[in-house]
């Protein structure tokens, strides 16, 4: 897949920097003074690509305030997405050149294992960062005051699972992740605060597999011979995809699963049939084409536009430019409507905006938005595949 979207409006210079293709040895870029900078980083390619609509709806939505508002506060956004390839060397890179090089105001980057490494420095380079992860462990208002994530930690969305277990009667549970920050971290930590057995449930196996797994036979014999009433898989839509092919060769049906967020993709039901009816995720975000407001301001943006990927992902990333650009908005009419001339004062005020977010209106893609708590909704439902197709089948629940 083409990493270059080929924009019916484009700028060179921004296409190029938007696929990371850049020359060796270029240095830093010039950025006009009242240029607004902003920088996301995804994996445009190799694991986990499959997600990586979140990436450009968030690019997309600033390329819509260019093309069809003006920009931010009557200046220009230049919005750059770079490919972290879901490498840990290649997102540290991405982030220095995002704060170093471009200058940027406001940061979005990745996975769980990037943000985690990098919450130090975030902190003291006092820049405001987007997490694409919903970590636990990265969300704290008072020692991480510049770091926010878009929804639901990953332990909460495990929360909304076992009370939905636990209120259809269910007694016991089991839990499948991969071997990575993004698989172990909130399993260990839903683990060591013993919320399951507060939930009144027992745990009676954890499951860690390799990321790149391409066989879990053996594991689904394991769990086979555990009898779970629920298996809950911390992993993204790959790994889903060989979970329940595998589970279907051993006899386990779809519905004995339940993934978080990440395991919405046509992808399963297209690529399982009816190996995946059943199977039920947590649903944070309004699905592409939904009758919202923001989906019209994507039906403008697309009708001049290609948008790489039409899918919940990309409502997800065009939710999170909203909230990072209302910030900077805020930031800019505070200063008198002018663009600050210090970065690093616009980065304090932004994210002084950021947490002072409340209420918003962001067009339907989640209820509404409150950045207080730094994690922009605690709201989520349970979608479940019904002829091939996500269906919700539950209330939106708050998962604090």
């Amino acid at each position: 897949m083409s990493i270059i979207r080929a924009l019916k409006v484009s700028v060179l210079a921004g296409t190029l920097f938007a696929a990371g293709v850049f020359a060796p040895g270029i240095g830093k870029t010039a950025v006009a003074a009242q240029d607004v900078s902003v920088c996301l980083w995804g994996t445009i390619t190799g694991p986990d690509a499959i997600l990586n609509g979140m990436s450009y709806g968030a690019r997309d939505y600033f390329e819509y305030l260019n093309q069809f508002k003006g920009g931010l506060a009557g200046q220009k956004v230049r919005p750059l997405l770079l490919d972290g390839r879901y490498k840990l060397d290649e997102e540290l890179k991405s982030y220095r050149r995002c704060v170093d090089q471009e200058q940027a105001v406001f940061v979005s980057g990745w996975s769980t294992g990037a943000v985690k490494a990098l919450r130090d420095q975030i902190e003291q380079d006092q820049i405001p960062f987007m997490a694409q992860s919903h970590s636990s462990e990265v969300l704290d208002p008072v020692k991480l005051p510049y770091i926010f994530i878009p929804g639901p930690t990953y332990e909460q969305q495990m929360v909304i699972a076992l009370r939905a277990l636990k209120l259809q009667g269910g007694k016991t549970v089991a839990v499948m992740h991969p071997d990575n920050e993004y698989g172990r971290g909130p399993v260990n930590v839903v683990r060591q605060s013993g919320l399951i057995e507060k939930t009144g449930l027992k745990l009676v196996d954890t499951i860690e597999f390799p990321f790149d797994t391409q066989d879990l036979t053996a594991q689904m014999l394991r769990l086979k011979s555990r009898n779970p009433d629920m298996v809950y898989v911390q992993a993204s839509t790959p790994q889903l995809l060989v979970i329940l092919r595998d589970a279907a060769k051993v006899g386990l049906p779809a519905k004995l699963f339940i993934g978080n967020m990440y395991n919405i993709s046509a992808a399963i039901p297209e690529q399982l049939g009816k190996g995946a009816e059943g199977f039920r995720t947590i649903q944070i975000y309004a699905d592409f084409g939904a009758d919202i407001p923001a989906m019209k301001e994507i039906d403008t943006f697309r009708a001049k536009n290609e948008i790489a990927k039409q899918d919940v992902y990309y409502m997800k990333g065009w939710f999170q430019g909203i909230v990072m650009a209302k910030a900077i908005e805020n930031a800019i009419a505070k200063n008198g409507g002018k663009v600050p001339d210090d970065i690093r004062s616009f980065r304090k005020a932004v994210r002084d905006e950021m947490a002072g977010l409340h209420g918003l209106d962001v067009g339907g893609i989640v209820p509404e938005a409150n950045y207080d708590t730094h994690q922009g909704t605690t709201l989520a439902r349970i979608a479940e595949i019904r002829d091939g197709k996500y269906v919700p089948v539950s209330d939106w629940i708050d998962a604090r």
